[in-house]
């Protein structure tokens, strides 16, 4: 098959190395950061890159404002200029893309994969995810997680991944979570459990804060209550907690957005990878039938 690989962090250099190395033609554009094999085609131009190709692919998250994310690249490419560049019948696949430009691909005639859509996936890049989150809070934390104590804000996939993991290490967890359910579901797993409104009770105790949820659910209380030596960590898409005030408050907070991309690049790709050969299978398969 031909693929033209376009934007994203190092999982895509990865991804397009990996494709190449199956036997399938690859082009890149707007990657040229991106330490790539030399039998992978590297165009100048949108336009040479997806002429051809059967499936397009973005990165995780593929765009933002209009624009295809591209952090290893000098260029800006907007997504209304891609979706002009191709043509009916091929894929469009990518993490999270817009409802705009996925209504826009279809219209054009394109087939769309949001790989955030699928549990194959977002169950391995959440184990990914809280893999590279514990290394952040040994890197970042003057303390040990060994008889460290640690709050995880929800029950997502993110949380319900990196909880059992901080435990295995001898770390007493905590999850804060609105439903009655979920917390019922982290007893059975020999964590602690307790309701949004009572973090502040606990925050004196603790020497790792997770927030996976994208809301304000960690207060000025809790902040104010947090010692100086505990450590924020922010795994959630924006508002998350208020890190000015947490800077204000003398804490250390950190920031880790797309850490499958950066703790493990290689195994997010062969994630990508092995997600579209089961999208193309799935395919195969329905159209036999």
């Amino acid at each position: 098959m031909k693929f033209a690989v376009i934007g994203g962090d190092a999982r895509a250099g990865w991804l397009a190395a990996l494709l190449a190395g199956d036997g399938h033609t690859v082009r890149t554009y707007a990657l040229e950061k991106a330490a790539l094999p030399q039998r992978i085609v590297a165009c100048t131009s949108l336009d040479a890159c997806v002429y051809g190709a059967d499936w397009v692919l973005l990165g995780i998250p593929a765009e933002k404002d209009g624009e295809v994310l591209c952090p290893l690249s000098v260029q800006h490419v907007k997504t209304e200029e891609l979706l002009t560049a191709l043509w009916p019948g091929q894929t469009l696949c990518g993490g999270r893309l817009g409802q705009d430009t996925a209504l826009g691909a279809v219209r054009a005639g394109l087939s769309v994969c949001d790989l955030m859509t699928r549990r194959d996936f977002t169950v391995g890049n959440a184990a990914l995810t809280a893999e590279g989150a514990v290394g952040v809070l040994i890197r970042e934390s003057p303390r040990s997680l060994w008889r460290g104590c640690a709050l995880i804000t929800g029950w997502g996939r993110v949380a319900s991944q990196l909880a059992p993991r901080l435990r295995a290490l001898g770390c007493e967890t905590w999850i804060a979570a609105r439903k009655r359910g979920d917390r019922a579901a982290a007893e059975g797993l020999g964590l602690h459990a307790c309701e949004l409104r009572e973090i502040p009770k606990l925050a004196a105790e603790l020497d790792f804060l997770v927030n996976t949820v994208p809301a304000p659910v960690i207060e000025k209380e809790t902040l104010e209550r947090l010692r100086p030596d505990s450590l924020l960590l922010e795994l959630a898409s924006t508002p998350g907690f208020d890190r000015e005030l947490a800077a204000e408050l003398g804490l250390h907070a950190a920031a880790a957005p797309g850490l499958p991309g950066k703790s493990a690049p290689c195994a997010a790709a062969v994630l990508m990878r092995d997600t579209v050969y089961a999208v193309i299978r799935e395919r195969e398969e329905n159209h036999g039938q």
